[in-house]
């Protein structure tokens, strides 16, 4: 009997043990994510979440941390671990501090040579931007071909805020440095750039005019589940081209009109951006293998974003629908 009693303490010590060792070590590769303030940022966030978590033992803190420089200085001091789907055309920090090669499908799409204190490895999202008017005030005006016709029917885009200038919904986060109203400016354009604090402030307000079918002109990006739902038509602002001075450090010297920011954005191809230290660590070489191998698509973020906004899932609930419905992402795996 005592000997059948100190069989099962034993056994009970050795399971306890082991419990609690499995507790400690369960999650043992933890990360900290900063997950973006727009919904398709975020939906591309929750993806590489949602795989890092479920496929590969990660335990992710989610946190909210406004875009801009302080994020990306935040991830070189090593207090947060990465972020998601950046847009280089508004990531003024990426030639400052990603020294490697941006990589799509093979290919160099940028080349940074800053000083390495960020990584960075594509999304598969490929981002362009524009202003775009509905589609019903390009009907009922044959006349308006581009930007360049705005001037003509600022009128039509005015109201008590701008008085005799058209209005802008312009970037509504100052952040993701669009400098609306400066390329408003350099291209002669007599509108005035209003900045609302948040994309579903400015969206609501689109929305709005939309509805009562009012022309309105907007800054907007694609994939986006606006256009699922309105028809819109970009302005074609002038094609993008870099100005080198326009830069904090040259104290905002532009170009005038020959490039940026009197022109549009460039194609982006959007990225994941981290710590370097914490990704080429071999705790997390599962990790760096994922986020190399990552290609979220335009149009799985552009369905997710129907479900999100249209239909009322959470963002979690439309991405765990994506990843039960389709096998792409086990080739992102390592």
């Amino acid at each position: 009997m005592k000997n059948s009693l100190f069989l099962k303490s034993f056994v009970a010590l050795i399971l306890s043990s082991f419990l609690v060792l499995s507790a400690g070590t369960a999650y043992a590769k933890r990360l900290t994510a900063a997950v973006p303030d727009w919904t398709g940022g975020e939906i591309t966030c929750q993806v590489a979440v949602a795989i890092l978590e479920e496929e590969l033992d990660y335990k992710i803190e989610r946190i909210v941390f406004p875009s801009g420089t302080g994020l990306w200085e935040a991830i070189a001091a090593g207090d947060i671990d990465f972020a998601c789907e950046s847009w280089p055309s508004y990531a003024e920090a990426d030639d400052v501090m990603i020294n490697m090669d941006l990589v799509y499908d093979g290919e160099v799409v940028k080349s940074y040579n800053g000083d390495g204190s960020i990584n960075a490895y594509t999304t598969g999202i490929i981002g362009m931007s524009d202003y775009y008017v509905p589609k019903y005030f390009v009907d009922a005006n044959p006349d308006f071909k581009d930007w360049s016709d705005l001037n003509k029917f600022k009128d039509q885009f005015a109201n008590a805020e701008t008085g005799s200038k058209g209005k802008l919904i312009g970037c509504p986060v100052a952040g993701w440095n669009c400098h609306d109203q400066k390329r408003l400016d350099l291209l002669g354009i007599d509108f005035t750039a209003v900045e609302l604090g948040t994309e579903v402030a400015a969206l609501a307000e689109a929305q709005g005019h939309y509805d009562r079918g009012e022309p309105f002109l907007l800054y907007l990006w694609e994939p986006h589940f606006f256009f699922g739902k309105n028809e819109m038509v970009g302005v074609k602002l002038p094609a993008h081209k870099d100005c080198e001075s326009f830069t904090e450090a040259n104290n905002w010297q532009d170009c005038g009109t020959a490039a940026w920011p009197a022109t549009g954005w460039a194609m982006d191809y959007t990225m994941n951006y981290m710590n370097p230290d914490m990704i080429n660590s071999p705790e997390h070489a599962d990790a760096l293998a994922f986020f190399k191998k990552m290609k979220f698509s335009n149009t799985d973020q552009a369905k997710m974003l129907v479900r999100v906004g249209d239909d009322g899932l959470s963002v979690e609930d439309a991405v765990a629908e994506w990843k039960n419905s389709t096998n792409e992402w086990k080739a992102w795996l390592p």
